[in-house]
Parts: structure tokens; C-alpha cells; sequence
């Protein structure tokens, strides 16, 4: 089944300051479920796979840079959404680069062992980056992360 829906893009409560975008539905009585759901979406024509996430205010996509720089609207602005249930597995597909750095600082099990909407937010992160620098200096300050916990 298929969900349509315009919505405003805000600010998550809370600690993660994610741009999010509110689904308008109650995940409970579509989907069956109180947790995390894979979901294919298209924002204002642009396709996307992504993930509904639980929170106190119901579920929510994140609005990351990948949305944000096909799409050019802001926090505030109105987006239209089309949402569909993802009924393939999705796997997280972990660049060559990144692996071979966590393996040199044996950390890659603690990367690994974090749920896959972490992991998938700090792989964009670093692959968002204009800049070979850029991507080096987060690629580093995830390993720091990571050493810490």
C-alpha cells in the first residue's frame, strides 16, 4: 500500500538534532508494529530507500543531506511524500575506504554492532563530502567515536 502525505520538515526532539519529517499515519494500525520500518519514499519526485523511526511524537523519516541537496528545501519548508513498506532486505554497503581504516584501528566490530540506521547515517556522513580532506578528517573523527565507546 501506498501513503501520500505534504509535511513540514522539523527538528527531532531531543539529543540527535536530525531534520525529520513526521509520517502523518499510524504506523501501529499499517504496519503492525511499534519499531523501525524499511520504507522506499519519494520527496517532491525523488526516490529514495529509508527507514520510519519511533519516537514520542510517532514515526519519522530522517531528512538527511542526500534528500536535502535533491530536493533544495529547508527545515520549515513543505515537502511532498509518497511512502511504500520496503519489502526487500536492504544491506548496508560499507566503502572499502571505511572498512580498511576500522580494520587498521580494530574497531570495525564495534561499527558493525551498532544498529544499522547508526551505521547508515555515519556512512553518508563521511560519503557526503566534497572534499578528499573532508572525508579523511570525519572517516578519523568516527574512529575517535567509536574508541570511545
Amino acid at each position: 500500500m501506498v501513503y501520500e502525505f505534504d509535511s513540514e520538515i522539523k527538528m527531532l526532539d531531543g539529543k540527535m538534532k536530525w531534520k525529520v519529517v513526521y509520517f502523518p499515519y499510524s504506523v501501529r494500525e499499517i504496519f503492525n508494529t511499534n519499531g523501525k520500518v524499511p520504507i522506499q519514499i519519494i520527496v517532491d519526485g525523488h526516490e529514495f530507500d529509508h527507514t520510519l523511526l519511533p519516537s514520542k511524537k510517532g514515526h519519522y523519516f530522517v531528512y538527511n543531506e542526500f534528500i536535502r541537496r535533491a530536493v533544495h528545501k529547508e527545515l520549515g519548508d513543505k515537502i511532498h511524500v509518497i511512502v511504500k513498506k520496503c519489502e526487500k532486505n536492504r544491506n548496508i554497503v560499507l566503502p572499502d575506504y571505511i572498512t580498511k581504516k576500522l580494520e587498521d584501528h580494530h574497531i570495525l566490530n564495534t561499527f558493525l554492532i551498532q544498529p544499522d540506521y547508526i551505521k547508515r547515517e555515519q556512512i553518508n556522513y563521511i560519503e557526503i563530502a566534497k572534499k578528499e580532506e573532508t572525508k579523511i578528517n570525519r572517516t578519523l573523527a568516527l574512529i575517535n567515536k567509536l574508541k570511545d565507546k
